[in-house]
């Protein structure tokens, strides 16, 4: 995770500040909007990796729930958005938003099982 979160960054800073300042060409744009992308997606897979090896029964559950909190929470605001913006004329934004959002609550949702001693 921590390979893929600074390879995630090392990717985002500089393809944002080329396209934004408009440096690259079109036929670059796309190859470099999934460059940040890649290291996302080794992050979801090193979570499946990480459960189907984790051997302590305990240890698995605690991390399943807390995968079930992100995704929940997650969804619920990407669907409460989606009709906000559909239907309510609020703005639309990136869809990379609910991933962000999903790391966020995991992790947040990891701090809170530690200090309730889970």
């Amino acid at each position: 995770m921590i390979i893929a979160s600074l390879a995630y960054v090392a990717a985002l800073l500089p393809v944002v500040y080329v396209v934004r300042h408009g440096l690259v060409t079109d036929g670059w744009r796309i190859p470099l909007a999934l460059l940040p992308a890649m290291p996302v997606a080794f992050m979801f897979g090193s979570y499946a990796r990480y459960l189907s090896e984790e051997k302590d029964e305990y240890v698995r559950m605690l991390v399943v729930n807390q995968i079930l909190v992100a995704t929940t929470v997650s969804m619920v605001c990407a669907v409460f958005w989606g009709f906000l913006t559909d239907l309510g004329g609020a703005p639309p934004i990136a869809t990379y938003w609910i991933a962000v959002l999903w790391i966020a609550v995991q992790g947040v949702s990891a701090c809170i099982a530690r200090i309730r001693g889970a």
